[in-house]
Protein backbone atom coordinates (compact mmCIF):
# COMPACT_ATOMS: atom_id res chain seq x y z
CA UNK A 1 0.00 0.00 0.00
CA UNK A 2 2.60 2.57 0.67
CA UNK A 3 4.29 1.43 -2.33
CA UNK A 4 1.48 2.23 -4.40
CA UNK A 5 1.08 5.86 -2.60
CA UNK A 6 5.25 6.08 -3.22
CA UNK A 7 4.44 5.72 -6.94
CA UNK A 8 1.21 7.39 -7.18
CA UNK A 9 3.21 10.72 -5.15
CA UNK A 10 5.99 10.66 -7.66
CA UNK A 11 4.18 10.25 -11.01
CA UNK A 12 2.11 12.91 -9.57
CA UNK A 13 5.15 15.73 -9.42
CA UNK A 14 6.49 14.52 -12.47
CA UNK A 15 3.21 15.15 -14.35
CA UNK A 16 2.88 18.16 -12.65
CA UNK A 17 6.79 19.46 -13.37
CA UNK A 18 6.07 18.81 -17.01
CA UNK A 19 2.54 20.61 -16.74
CA UNK A 20 4.56 23.68 -15.03
CA UNK A 21 7.35 23.55 -17.99
CA UNK A 22 5.01 23.50 -20.74
CA UNK A 23 2.80 25.81 -19.31
CA UNK A 24 5.04 28.67 -18.88
CA UNK A 25 4.71 28.62 -15.15
CA UNK A 26 6.98 31.04 -12.88
CA UNK A 27 7.95 32.23 -10.48
CA UNK A 28 7.09 31.24 -6.68
CA UNK A 29 4.25 29.48 -8.06
CA UNK A 30 6.64 26.84 -10.39
CA UNK A 31 8.84 26.55 -6.93
CA UNK A 32 6.11 25.45 -5.03
CA UNK A 33 4.57 22.83 -7.65
CA UNK A 34 5.44 19.41 -7.00
CA UNK A 35 8.95 18.37 -8.72
CA UNK A 36 9.82 21.90 -9.12
CA UNK A 37 13.49 22.88 -9.55
CA UNK A 38 16.14 24.94 -8.16
CA UNK A 39 15.39 28.06 -10.03
CA UNK A 40 12.20 29.51 -11.86
CA UNK A 41 11.27 27.46 -14.46
CA UNK A 42 13.30 24.62 -13.89
CA UNK A 43 11.62 20.87 -12.88
CA UNK A 44 13.84 18.04 -11.12
CA UNK A 45 14.91 15.76 -13.20
CA UNK A 46 13.57 12.11 -11.26
CA UNK A 47 16.02 10.24 -9.95
CA UNK A 48 18.29 13.13 -9.67
CA UNK A 49 19.42 16.34 -7.79
CA UNK A 50 19.68 18.24 -11.16
CA UNK A 51 16.81 21.32 -12.18
CA UNK A 52 16.57 21.77 -15.59
CA UNK A 53 15.24 24.49 -18.01
CA UNK A 54 14.71 24.37 -21.65
CA UNK A 55 13.88 27.94 -22.34
CA UNK A 56 14.08 30.75 -25.85
CA UNK A 57 11.98 31.89 -28.43
CA UNK A 58 10.36 31.95 -32.01
CA UNK A 59 10.69 35.54 -33.43
CA UNK A 60 9.34 36.50 -36.45
CA UNK A 61 10.87 39.95 -38.56
CA UNK A 62 9.24 41.95 -41.15
CA UNK A 63 11.81 44.49 -42.87
CA UNK A 64 11.64 47.49 -45.29
CA UNK A 65 14.94 48.62 -46.64
CA UNK A 66 14.34 52.22 -47.43
CA UNK A 67 18.27 52.73 -49.15
CA UNK A 68 20.35 50.34 -49.92
CA UNK A 69 19.24 46.95 -48.95
CA UNK A 70 21.31 44.53 -46.71
CA UNK A 71 20.61 41.18 -45.45
CA UNK A 72 18.02 40.81 -43.29
CA UNK A 73 18.99 37.59 -41.46
CA UNK A 74 21.70 39.01 -38.87
CA UNK A 75 20.29 42.43 -38.76
CA UNK A 76 21.70 45.83 -40.08
CA UNK A 77 25.14 46.65 -40.28
CA UNK A 78 26.31 50.35 -41.01
CA UNK A 79 28.86 48.43 -43.38
CA UNK A 80 26.71 46.08 -44.42
CA UNK A 81 24.80 48.41 -47.40
CA UNK A 82 26.99 49.52 -50.09
CA UNK A 83 29.08 52.75 -50.03
CA UNK A 84 28.92 55.16 -52.47
CA UNK A 85 28.13 54.47 -55.98
CA UNK A 86 31.59 54.96 -56.97
CA UNK A 87 34.47 53.24 -57.79
CA UNK A 88 38.10 53.59 -57.82
CA UNK A 89 39.68 53.98 -60.90
CA UNK A 90 43.67 53.10 -61.38
CA UNK A 91 45.08 54.16 -65.09
CA UNK A 92 47.78 51.46 -66.41
CA UNK A 93 50.55 53.90 -65.51
CA UNK A 94 49.64 53.98 -62.17
CA UNK A 95 49.41 57.52 -62.22
CA UNK A 96 46.00 60.05 -62.09
CA UNK A 97 44.26 57.91 -59.55
CA UNK A 98 40.27 58.99 -58.87
CA UNK A 99 37.01 58.11 -59.32
CA UNK A 100 34.79 57.08 -62.10
CA UNK A 101 31.26 56.77 -61.35
CA UNK A 102 29.19 53.18 -61.27
CA UNK A 103 25.24 53.74 -61.62
CA UNK A 104 24.78 50.00 -61.70
CA UNK A 105 26.14 50.20 -57.97
CA UNK A 106 23.91 48.30 -55.05
CA UNK A 107 23.94 51.84 -54.09
CA UNK A 108 21.35 53.32 -56.08
CA UNK A 109 18.81 50.23 -55.29
CA UNK A 110 16.50 51.22 -52.88
CA UNK A 111 13.36 49.45 -51.77
CA UNK A 112 13.10 45.87 -50.20
CA UNK A 113 10.79 43.70 -48.44
CA UNK A 114 12.28 40.68 -46.43
CA UNK A 115 10.68 38.39 -43.64
CA UNK A 116 12.53 36.10 -41.84
CA UNK A 117 12.41 33.64 -38.31
CA UNK A 118 16.11 33.02 -38.36
CA UNK A 119 16.73 35.04 -35.18
CA UNK A 120 14.46 32.14 -33.19
CA UNK A 121 16.29 30.41 -30.91
CA UNK A 122 16.69 27.31 -28.38
CA UNK A 123 18.63 26.24 -25.11
CA UNK A 124 18.74 24.17 -22.33
CA UNK A 125 19.81 24.94 -18.55
CA UNK A 126 20.47 22.63 -15.53
CA UNK A 127 21.83 23.20 -12.11
CA UNK A 128 23.44 20.69 -9.73
CA UNK A 129 24.29 21.10 -6.25
CA UNK A 130 27.74 20.06 -5.65
CA UNK A 131 30.21 19.73 -2.45
CA UNK A 132 32.52 22.62 -4.49
CA UNK A 133 29.59 24.84 -5.14
CA UNK A 134 26.74 24.86 -7.54
CA UNK A 135 27.25 23.07 -10.83
CA UNK A 136 25.51 24.89 -14.23
CA UNK A 137 25.59 24.07 -17.91
CA UNK A 138 24.25 26.35 -20.04
CA UNK A 139 23.93 25.87 -24.26
CA UNK A 140 22.12 27.80 -26.98
CA UNK A 141 21.66 28.06 -30.33
CA UNK A 142 19.81 29.99 -33.28
CA UNK A 143 19.59 29.85 -37.35
CA UNK A 144 21.17 32.82 -37.63
CA UNK A 145 24.35 33.35 -40.13
CA UNK A 146 26.00 30.05 -39.19
CA UNK A 147 29.95 29.66 -39.75
CA UNK A 148 31.00 27.18 -42.03
CA UNK A 149 27.64 26.30 -44.04
CA UNK A 150 26.80 27.81 -47.06
CA UNK A 151 23.43 28.30 -47.91
CA UNK A 152 22.27 27.46 -51.71
CA UNK A 153 20.93 30.19 -53.79
CA UNK A 154 17.61 29.03 -54.01
CA UNK A 155 17.28 28.70 -50.37
CA UNK A 156 14.60 31.68 -50.18
CA UNK A 157 12.66 30.79 -52.43
CA UNK A 158 11.92 27.06 -51.61
CA UNK A 159 12.26 26.90 -47.55
CA UNK A 160 14.35 29.38 -45.91
CA UNK A 161 15.95 26.69 -43.89
CA UNK A 162 19.17 28.40 -42.41
CA UNK A 163 21.22 26.44 -40.45
CA UNK A 164 21.37 26.28 -37.12
CA UNK A 165 24.02 27.83 -34.97
CA UNK A 166 25.98 27.75 -31.83
CA UNK A 167 25.31 30.66 -29.55
CA UNK A 168 26.34 29.45 -26.27
CA UNK A 169 28.18 26.20 -24.59
CA UNK A 170 29.70 26.86 -21.31
CA UNK A 171 29.82 25.13 -17.38
CA UNK A 172 30.37 26.59 -14.07
CA UNK A 173 31.45 25.29 -10.79
CA UNK A 174 31.71 27.85 -8.27
CA UNK A 175 33.73 30.99 -9.63
CA UNK A 176 34.77 29.30 -12.77
CA UNK A 177 33.23 29.16 -16.26
CA UNK A 178 34.96 26.99 -19.46
CA UNK A 179 33.48 27.19 -22.69
CA UNK A 180 32.07 29.53 -24.67
CA UNK A 181 30.29 32.79 -23.81
CA UNK A 182 30.48 36.69 -23.83
CA UNK A 183 34.27 38.34 -23.27
CA UNK A 184 35.16 39.67 -20.57
CA UNK A 185 35.05 43.18 -22.51
CA UNK A 186 31.23 43.06 -23.09
CA UNK A 187 29.39 44.19 -20.43
CA UNK A 188 25.85 43.17 -22.07
CA UNK A 189 23.79 44.61 -19.25
CA UNK A 190 23.89 48.24 -20.81
CA UNK A 191 22.97 46.85 -24.02
CA UNK A 192 19.97 48.50 -25.39
CA UNK A 193 16.61 46.38 -26.25
CA UNK A 194 16.26 46.70 -30.17
CA UNK A 195 14.22 44.65 -32.40
CA UNK A 196 17.06 44.71 -35.08
CA UNK A 197 19.06 41.45 -34.28
CA UNK A 198 22.46 43.80 -34.84
CA UNK A 199 21.51 46.47 -32.97
CA UNK A 200 23.44 49.67 -31.66
CA UNK A 201 27.39 49.35 -31.76
CA UNK A 202 28.90 48.21 -28.48
CA UNK A 203 31.71 46.33 -26.76
CA UNK A 204 33.46 43.21 -26.98
CA UNK A 205 32.98 39.83 -29.12
CA UNK A 206 29.78 38.58 -29.28
CA UNK A 207 30.57 34.82 -27.87
CA UNK A 208 34.26 32.78 -27.83
CA UNK A 209 35.50 30.31 -26.26
CA UNK A 210 37.63 31.20 -22.63
CA UNK A 211 38.50 30.28 -19.48
CA UNK A 212 36.82 32.61 -16.37
CA UNK A 213 37.26 33.14 -12.75
CA UNK A 214 35.18 35.64 -10.73
CA UNK A 215 36.42 37.20 -7.35
CA UNK A 216 33.49 37.96 -5.94
CA UNK A 217 34.01 40.38 -2.89
CA UNK A 218 30.52 40.72 -1.75
CA UNK A 219 28.56 43.96 -1.57
CA UNK A 220 27.55 43.61 -4.97
CA UNK A 221 31.33 43.78 -6.10
CA UNK A 222 33.06 41.36 -8.45
CA UNK A 223 36.30 40.95 -10.87
CA UNK A 224 36.53 38.50 -13.67
CA UNK A 225 39.95 37.39 -15.39
CA UNK A 226 39.70 35.57 -18.47
CA UNK A 227 41.62 33.44 -21.35
CA UNK A 228 40.31 34.16 -24.39
CA UNK A 229 40.47 32.75 -27.96
CA UNK A 230 42.96 35.16 -30.08
CA UNK A 231 42.15 35.93 -33.47
CA UNK A 232 44.54 38.57 -34.56
CA UNK A 233 43.27 40.63 -37.67
CA UNK A 234 45.83 42.36 -40.10
CA UNK A 235 46.05 44.53 -43.24
CA UNK A 236 49.37 43.98 -45.10
CA UNK A 237 49.48 46.35 -48.48
CA UNK A 238 51.96 47.05 -51.40
CA UNK A 239 52.38 50.37 -52.93
CA UNK A 240 48.57 51.08 -53.75
CA UNK A 241 47.89 47.55 -53.49
CA UNK A 242 46.01 45.63 -50.65
CA UNK A 243 48.22 41.99 -50.45
CA UNK A 244 46.82 40.85 -47.37
CA UNK A 245 43.62 39.89 -45.80
CA UNK A 246 41.52 42.33 -43.52
CA UNK A 247 40.43 39.38 -41.32
CA UNK A 248 41.44 35.84 -40.23
CA UNK A 249 44.36 35.65 -42.95
CA UNK A 250 46.62 32.85 -43.18
CA UNK A 251 49.59 35.26 -43.10
CA UNK A 252 49.54 35.86 -39.31
CA UNK A 253 49.34 33.53 -36.35
CA UNK A 254 47.64 33.57 -32.92
CA UNK A 255 50.38 32.78 -29.98
CA UNK A 256 49.03 33.16 -26.65
CA UNK A 257 45.60 33.69 -25.57
CA UNK A 258 43.87 37.23 -25.38
CA UNK A 259 43.97 38.51 -21.62
CA UNK A 260 40.76 40.27 -19.77
CA UNK A 261 39.87 42.25 -16.44
CA UNK A 262 36.03 43.32 -15.83
CA UNK A 263 35.70 45.01 -12.60
CA UNK A 264 31.90 45.42 -11.53
CA UNK A 265 29.48 47.01 -8.94
CA UNK A 266 26.01 46.65 -8.32
CA UNK A 267 23.46 48.40 -6.28
CA UNK A 268 20.04 48.80 -6.15
CA UNK A 269 20.19 51.74 -8.47
CA UNK A 270 22.19 49.75 -11.45
CA UNK A 271 25.79 49.05 -11.78
CA UNK A 272 29.12 50.58 -13.05
CA UNK A 273 31.66 48.62 -14.61
CA UNK A 274 35.39 49.01 -16.06
CA UNK A 275 37.40 46.48 -18.41
CA UNK A 276 40.09 45.82 -20.23
CA UNK A 277 41.77 43.27 -22.71
CA UNK A 278 45.86 42.89 -23.53
CA UNK A 279 46.78 40.88 -26.92
CA UNK A 280 49.90 40.04 -28.46
CA UNK A 281 49.38 40.84 -32.34
CA UNK A 282 51.65 39.06 -34.16
CA UNK A 283 52.91 38.79 -38.04
CA UNK A 284 54.11 36.06 -40.19
CA UNK A 285 54.30 37.11 -43.80
CA UNK A 286 53.47 33.53 -44.60
CA UNK A 287 56.14 33.23 -47.64
CA UNK A 288 59.76 31.10 -47.87
CA UNK A 289 61.58 34.16 -46.86
CA UNK A 290 59.77 34.83 -43.14
CA UNK A 291 59.41 38.55 -42.14
CA UNK A 292 57.50 38.16 -38.77
CA UNK A 293 57.27 40.87 -35.79
CA UNK A 294 54.40 41.32 -32.92
CA UNK A 295 53.35 44.39 -30.93
CA UNK A 296 50.81 44.96 -28.29
CA UNK A 297 47.39 45.13 -28.47
CA UNK A 298 45.01 46.78 -25.08
CA UNK A 299 41.79 47.97 -24.96
CA UNK A 300 39.77 49.88 -22.23
CA UNK A 301 36.14 50.75 -21.66
CA UNK A 302 33.58 51.90 -18.66
CA UNK A 303 29.91 51.41 -18.81
CA UNK A 304 26.85 52.06 -16.27
CA UNK A 305 23.36 51.18 -15.94
CA UNK A 306 20.57 53.00 -14.06
CA UNK A 307 17.03 51.87 -13.04
CA UNK A 308 14.76 52.61 -10.34
CA UNK A 309 14.97 56.45 -10.60
CA UNK A 310 11.99 57.05 -13.07
CA UNK A 311 9.82 54.25 -11.72
CA UNK A 312 10.52 51.80 -14.67
CA UNK A 313 12.68 53.29 -17.21
CA UNK A 314 16.64 53.14 -17.10
CA UNK A 315 19.71 54.56 -18.94
CA UNK A 316 22.84 53.06 -19.51
CA UNK A 317 26.08 54.04 -21.66
CA UNK A 318 29.58 52.99 -23.13
CA UNK A 319 32.83 54.17 -23.76
CA UNK A 320 35.44 52.10 -25.48
CA UNK A 321 39.14 52.70 -26.34
CA UNK A 322 41.98 50.90 -27.39
CA UNK A 323 44.71 49.72 -29.93
CA UNK A 324 44.98 46.99 -31.72
CA UNK A 325 41.70 45.87 -30.37
CA UNK A 326 39.38 46.43 -33.07
CA UNK A 327 37.07 43.17 -32.69
CA UNK A 328 36.57 44.09 -28.82
CA UNK A 329 35.76 47.80 -29.23
CA UNK A 330 33.60 47.36 -32.16
CA UNK A 331 32.39 44.01 -31.30
CA UNK A 332 30.54 42.23 -33.86
CA UNK A 333 28.77 45.15 -35.57
CA UNK A 334 31.90 46.17 -37.34
CA UNK A 335 34.76 43.78 -38.61
CA UNK A 336 37.77 45.69 -38.96
CA UNK A 337 41.60 44.76 -38.46
CA UNK A 338 43.31 45.30 -35.49
CA UNK A 339 46.83 46.20 -37.11
CA UNK A 340 48.65 46.37 -40.10
CA UNK A 341 52.12 46.17 -42.17
CA UNK A 342 53.18 48.70 -44.68
CA UNK A 343 54.34 45.79 -47.36
CA UNK A 344 54.84 42.10 -47.55
CA UNK A 345 57.97 41.81 -46.00
CA UNK A 346 57.66 44.35 -43.42
CA UNK A 347 58.44 43.83 -40.10
CA UNK A 348 56.94 47.44 -38.65
CA UNK A 349 53.62 46.30 -37.38
CA UNK A 350 51.64 48.73 -36.17
CA UNK A 351 48.47 48.60 -33.91
CA UNK A 352 45.22 50.29 -35.54
CA UNK A 353 43.68 52.67 -32.99
CA UNK A 354 39.44 52.60 -32.36
CA UNK A 355 37.14 54.29 -30.21
CA UNK A 356 33.31 53.42 -30.02
CA UNK A 357 30.13 54.04 -27.20
CA UNK A 358 26.81 54.27 -26.98
CA UNK A 359 23.90 55.66 -24.58
CA UNK A 360 20.53 54.94 -24.43
CA UNK A 361 17.16 55.64 -22.52
CA UNK A 362 13.98 53.19 -21.98
CA UNK A 363 10.92 54.83 -21.66
CA UNK A 364 8.10 53.09 -19.94
CA UNK A 365 4.83 54.58 -20.81
CA UNK A 366 2.63 52.08 -19.25
CA UNK A 367 3.39 48.18 -17.44
CA UNK A 368 3.52 46.56 -21.10
CA UNK A 369 4.09 49.35 -23.28
CA UNK A 370 8.05 50.85 -23.71
CA UNK A 371 10.21 52.49 -25.80
CA UNK A 372 13.60 52.64 -26.23
CA UNK A 373 16.08 55.51 -28.00
CA UNK A 374 19.44 54.80 -28.55
CA UNK A 375 22.91 56.08 -30.45
CA UNK A 376 26.34 54.32 -31.36
CA UNK A 377 29.39 55.94 -32.88
CA UNK A 378 32.66 53.92 -33.50
CA UNK A 379 35.71 55.79 -34.97
CA UNK A 380 39.34 54.20 -35.99
CA UNK A 381 42.47 55.91 -36.52
CA UNK A 382 45.06 55.14 -39.26
CA UNK A 383 48.75 55.36 -38.56
CA UNK A 384 50.15 58.53 -41.29
CA UNK A 385 52.69 56.35 -41.66
CA UNK A 386 51.39 53.05 -42.05
CA UNK A 387 50.17 53.03 -45.81
CA UNK A 388 52.45 56.11 -47.15
CA UNK A 389 51.96 54.75 -50.76
CA UNK A 390 47.58 54.33 -50.94
CA UNK A 391 46.42 57.72 -51.01
CA UNK A 392 42.88 57.63 -50.43
CA UNK A 393 42.15 54.58 -52.30
CA UNK A 394 39.70 52.09 -50.51
CA UNK A 395 41.00 49.09 -51.71
CA UNK A 396 44.70 49.80 -50.05
CA UNK A 397 43.30 50.88 -46.92
CA UNK A 398 40.94 49.48 -44.02
CA UNK A 399 37.57 49.95 -44.63
CA UNK A 400 36.37 52.06 -42.01
CA UNK A 401 36.46 55.55 -40.72
CA UNK A 402 33.44 56.60 -38.88
CA UNK A 403 30.34 55.03 -38.41
CA UNK A 404 26.98 55.74 -36.58
CA UNK A 405 23.54 53.92 -35.82
CA UNK A 406 20.40 55.45 -34.41
CA UNK A 407 17.44 53.07 -33.20
CA UNK A 408 13.93 54.08 -31.69
CA UNK A 409 10.93 51.57 -31.14
CA UNK A 410 7.78 51.01 -29.57
CA UNK A 411 7.24 47.01 -27.89
CA UNK A 412 3.96 46.29 -26.37
CA UNK A 413 3.92 43.09 -24.62
CA UNK A 414 0.11 42.30 -23.86
CA UNK A 415 1.00 38.80 -21.94
CA UNK A 416 4.73 38.69 -20.34
CA UNK A 417 5.48 35.76 -22.84
CA UNK A 418 5.04 38.20 -25.98
CA UNK A 419 6.94 41.16 -27.51
CA UNK A 420 5.54 43.20 -30.52
CA UNK A 421 6.70 46.70 -31.37
CA UNK A 422 8.07 48.23 -34.75
CA UNK A 423 11.38 50.15 -35.02
CA UNK A 424 13.25 52.74 -37.22
CA UNK A 425 16.53 52.43 -37.94
CA UNK A 426 19.18 54.94 -39.33
CA UNK A 427 22.60 54.18 -40.24
CA UNK A 428 25.94 55.56 -41.58
CA UNK A 429 29.29 54.31 -42.45
CA UNK A 430 32.57 56.28 -44.03
CA UNK A 431 35.28 54.67 -45.57
CA UNK A 432 38.51 55.73 -45.61
CA UNK A 433 38.40 57.03 -49.08
CA UNK A 434 35.26 59.40 -47.98
CA UNK A 435 32.76 57.42 -49.38
CA UNK A 436 29.47 56.76 -47.25
CA UNK A 437 27.05 53.77 -47.00
CA UNK A 438 23.45 54.37 -45.60
CA UNK A 439 21.03 52.47 -44.22
CA UNK A 440 17.23 53.49 -43.34
CA UNK A 441 15.40 50.47 -42.60
CA UNK A 442 11.83 49.77 -40.88
CA UNK A 443 11.13 46.46 -38.34
CA UNK A 444 7.98 45.15 -37.21
CA UNK A 445 9.08 42.08 -35.46
CA UNK A 446 6.76 39.70 -32.88
CA UNK A 447 8.50 37.44 -30.66
CA UNK A 448 7.13 34.53 -28.30
CA UNK A 449 9.03 32.95 -25.49
CA UNK A 450 9.02 30.29 -23.95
Amino acid sequence: MKLRKFKAAAALGSLTATVALLAGMQGAEAQSAPGAGSFPGSFLVPGTQTSLKVGGYIKGDFIYDFSAAQNGNGGAAPTGAPFDGKVFSVPGDGAGLGYTANPGAGHNIHGRTQMVASESRFNIETRTPTGYGELKTFIEGDFTNPNGLTNSASLRVNSNSYGFRLRYAYGTLGPILVGQYNSAFRDSATEPETLDFGGAIVAGVTRQPQFRYTFDFGNGLTLAATAEDPQVSVIATEPGVLTGGTSFGTAQFDKIPDFGFALKYAGPWGEISGRAIFRDLYWNNGKGTTANSSTFGWGMGVSGSFTGWWGKDNASFQINGGEGAGRYVFGAQLTNPDSGVSTVNSVDLKPLGQVSGFVQYQHWWTDMLRSTVAGSYAKQYVNGTLFPTCGRNPACLPTLDYAWTVHVNLIWSPVPQVDTGVEWIRMQAVNQAGLAANTNRFQTSMKFKF
